[in-house]
């Protein structure tokens, strides 16, 4: 049976007296287990032999059964906090995990961006255009479901009034090798995508060239940037953004595409249920 005291009278060392066995035991309450541990250090009698401990004489045997009594209940008492502690932290390990799997499994959130970082830089050249064939764009899903890119467009608006937007009327494309892109959850993924030649743009060096009459130099353009993407539970969604004006020859824009721009939101929402 566990005890919180020292066991006195089933000690063999005990002078089979119950109250001169629990006047030693106070003793050595009394004194503690450092100065009964260095005053056993100093004697050389056996377990049989008698020790002075504070005020009372007492066999050498007794005081180390109940220092021998006295680390086994401090170890015990050392593992019990150190027990409690890890049950806590294997409490707080297990709401964690349940937290975000039910962020997963309630909340179906799609966050897709796209960092576009110079791509569809038109440049006029002697009253042309020019475009790089080699375009590249970097998709992010900070959501917790995959996406699929299907489609990605450009396309230069010719600008005919100060409202004219991506929905202009008179829009050439720049179209993209046909690719589909899955963006996985966590992903930032760097996509390359190759302008296809086609009117009004011919092959001109490692670029494009849109060769202006003397008329159309004088045009002012808007660039634009389509994306189709599909998520889990939807159709696929149009996204149209955008970029930077193109003035006409000889003026500056004063939208021009941006090095180090921030990423462009393409789809935020967030659903409840199961995928």
């Amino acid at each position: 049976m566990k005890t919180d005291r020292f066991p006195y009278e089933a000690s063999r060392w005990s002078p089979g007296q119950p109250e001169q066995a629990k006047r030693w035991n106070d003793e050595l309450e009394m004194m503690g287990a450092l100065n009964v541990r260095a005053r056993l250090a100093q004697t050389d009698a056996g377990s049989a032999g008698s020790v002075i401990i504070g005020t009372a004489d007492m066999t050498v045997g007794f005081a180390q059964e109940w220092l021998a009594w006295h680390d086994r209940k401090q170890a015990a008492e050392a593992k019990r906090p150190k027990k409690h502690w890890l049950d806590w932290a294997g409490w707080i390990v297990a709401v964690i995990s349940l937290y975000f799997t039910a962020r997963t499994v309630l909340f179906q959130r799609d966050d897709i961006r796209v960092v576009v970082d110079g791509a569809l830089a038109i440049r006029s050249d002697k009253g042309d255009l020019l475009l790089d064939q080699d375009q590249q764009f970097t998709f992010i899903n900070s959501g917790n479901r995959a996406a699929v890119i299907t489609e990605i467009y450009g396309e230069l608006v010719l600008v005919t009034d100060p409202k004219t937007g991506c929905d202009g009327r008179f829009a050439k494309s720049i179209v993209f090798n046909p690719t589909q892109i899955v963006v996985k959850p966590g992903d930032i993924l760097p996509v390359h995508a190759n302008v296809v030649q086609r009117y009004p743009w011919v092959k001109d060096g490692s670029g494009l060239r849109f060769r202006r009459s003397k008329e159309e130099q004088n045009d002012s353009y808007i660039v634009c940037l389509q994306l189709y993407v599909t998520t889990p539970d939807s159709t696929s969604i149009r996204w149209v953004q955008k970029l930077y004006s193109v003035p006409a020859k000889g003026d500056q824009s004063p939208d021009a595409p941006d090095k180090s721009p921030p990423p462009l939101n393409v789809i935020q929402q967030t659903h409840w249920g199961f995928s």
